[in-house]
């Protein structure tokens, strides 16, 4: 698979994501001009603190392990194992960081929760900074690339400068 391939597929999957976000804001926006869904306090209090809580452990944890991940990957010996690893993860890292993000837009329109919005800020910040440009891509397939493939790239760049 080519840089572009996945460039393409981690752009497609954010685009995905982004999708199912705008999706559940439309859905969010309805549910709260009907009015139709009663939540008592004490549950509202609850999901308030779990959503908070998800959101303060799951996003440093999601960074960690994904990094961890990525040097785990680099002692993989096949290269297509490693691009496959690499989309996987990167998909599961967008979907921890979409949890928090739709169920804090959700507790906002169902309860008209303010202190949600502050949570989903910080959601799609940590979205948006993991925004697949081809710069973030190449730092972070630069752990596992393989040192052949570098020293072919270095040698191409530096034929191009000469």
């Amino acid at each position: 698979m080519s840089f572009e391939q996945i460039h393409k597929t981690i752009k497609r999957n954010f685009g995905f994501a982004l999708g199912i976000t705008l999706f559940h804001v439309l859905i969010g926006y309805i549910i709260a001009k009907q009015g139709t869904i009663n939540i008592n306090q004490k549950s509202t209090v609850m999901l308030k603190t779990l959503i908070i809580l998800y959101v303060l452990i799951s996003i440093p944890l999601i960074l960690k392990i994904f990094s961890d991940r990525l040097k785990k990957i680099a002692t993989y010996t096949e290269q297509d194992i490693k691009i496959k690893e690499y989309i996987k993860f990167s998909r599961i890292r967008i979907f921890v960081i979409l949890v928090g993000l739709i169920s804090a837009l959700m507790l906002f329109f169902i309860r008209q929760v303010s202190d949600m919005l502050y949570i989903v800020g910080i959601e799609t910040i940590v979205l948006f900074l993991c925004i697949p440009t081809k710069s973030r891509i190449t730092q972070e397939m630069a752990v596992f690339t393989n040192e052949e493939q570098k020293d072919i790239n270095d040698n191409t760049i530096n034929k191009d400068k000469a």
